[in-house]
């Protein structure tokens, strides 16, 4: 018997704190040039916002934005890679919502001295070495953790070893949109 086969895009959130490596695993896999597969820095968008707005709401309406712009037919995407810093439970619910039924939501994490090392060398961006940082690294890893998600620490992995991770997170999405469109 056949599934009901969604013509929505297959999508992996990716989530993480700064300087965990996301936007370096989705430029590599956008130089991949993979058919049907894209990658987006989701902060690449602007959205209005005011003072008073809560930050967990700016992300989930980043993430909606996003996924109201790869659905659009004339893309042709096929599967998502989208780069954000969206609390876990909250993209699962945004995801939910859209009624995106192929998913997988990934953290992207990284050991506390490893990641503020490339927030002040690599990216020249010390004012986010911060406690606060710290605390939102160690909050994701904890959410990952209660949810079940898949991880990828970029910690001791060569960017191609993350890559190589992040390829199989891919195919397995893959073959599971493909196992049901062929039940």
């Amino acid at each position: 018997m056949k599934r009901t086969v969604s013509k929505k895009p297959a999508i992996i959130v990716l989530t993480g704190a700064s300087g965990a490596g996301k936007t370096t695993l989705v430029l590599k896999l956008s130089d991949l040039a993979l058919p049907g597969v894209v990658g987006i820095n989701c902060d690449r968008v602007k959205l209005e916002s005011n003072d008073s707005e809560d930050p967990n709401d700016r992300q989930a309406a980043i993430l909606q934005y996003w996924l109201s712009e790869i659905q659009r037919p004339e893309k042709k995407i096929d599967l998502a890679v989208l780069d954000t810093q969206i609390r876990p439970h909250r993209a699962l619910e945004v995801l939910s919502q859209e009624g995106i039924i192929d998913s997988e939501v990934v953290l992207v994490d990284c050991e506390r001295d490893k990641r503020n090392e490339r927030l002040r060398n690599e990216r020249q961006q010390s004012e986010l070495a911060t406690r606060d940082m710290d605390c939102w690294a160690a909050y994701l890893r904890g959410q990952a953790d209660a949810l079940g998600l898949k991880i990828i620490d970029t910690s001791e992995d060569s960017i191609q070893a993350s890559l190589e991770r992040l390829m199989r997170i891919v195919a397995e999405l893959r073959n599971r949109r493909q196992a049901g469109l062929e039940k």
